[in-house]
């Protein structure tokens, strides 16, 4: 179980802190059930999470720094979802899945796939979803890595993008 001032990493809303544990008062929900209380770094507002029955895919604990540098080294050897032959549907739900698996894997994954479908520039359109997902993923790998780095976001956004581009497949001929 976690405590009161330790620092998780929670489903698409990124690292938080939990600054409170115990029964909510408001409607809607089991006032005598225990919930964290989640306070975002990197956005405002509040989440509010059950407590007792931690599902690692949900809540985690952040990288170590240790950790956080190792991805940040092995970012061209994860390989990127393969979207090649997927439509758009079939595109979004195989971002979606990957954005909830709650890995930092998986956001590179996701980042990594769309970075090379913009390389390709085969299909005339680039739909907003993809914009999308890729900023998604972006902003929690980047967070959760300047939070166990103690870096500013805007430098490990560069680092990422950095390894990202250095990654990329060769140009066909």
């Amino acid at each position: 179980m976690f405590q009161v001032g330790d620092n998780v990493v929670y489903g698409t809303t990124g690292v938080c802190t939990i600054v409170s544990i115990g029964p909510l008062s408001m409607s809607g929900v089991d006032r005598r059930r225990p919930y964290y209380t989640l306070q975002p770094l990197h956005a405002d507002g509040a989440v509010y999470v059950p407590a007792g029955e931690e599902n690692p895919r949900a809540m985690r604990r952040p990288l170590s720094r240790d950790e956080a540098e190792a991805l940040l080294g092995s970012i061209g050897e994860i390989e990127p979802c393969d979207i090649r032959n997927l439509n758009y549907k079939q595109r979004t739900d195989a971002f979606s899945a990957a954005l909830h698996e709650n890995r930092c894997d998986s956001l590179v994954r996701i980042i990594r796939a769309i970075d090379e479908k913009k390389q390709r520039g085969k299909e005339k359109q680039q739909y907003n979803v993809d914009n999308s997902y890729f900023k998604r993923a972006m902003n929690l790998l980047c967070g959760e890595l300047a939070y166990a780095l103690d870096v500013p976001v805007e430098e490990i956004r560069s680092r990422v993008e950095t390894a990202v581009t250095l990654s990329r497949p060769a140009k066909e001929a």
